[in-house]
């Protein structure tokens, strides 16, 4: 399936929720928050929010500093 990722577009393999997709793309830590199509996805919700083509994904991740 074809989605975009990052403004990419990216061939996902055997991602159908958010939590999947997290896995294939060995995406690792805590300070970060997934979008799907303008909407941030709850991390209590990851297993549950599908991902269908076309979607627009965005990763984004949090970083500290002073």
């Amino acid at each position: 399936m074809k989605v975009t990722v990052n403004g990419r577009g990216v061939e996902l393999k055997n991602s159908r929720t958010v939590a999947e997709f997290i896995i294939e793309r060995n995406i690792t830590g805590k300070m970060f928050v997934i979008e799907k199509n303008l909407e941030i996805i709850q991390k209590e919700d990851y297993d549950k929010a599908e991902i269908n083509e076309g979607d627009v994904i965005e990763i984004v991740g949090f970083v500290g500093g002073g």
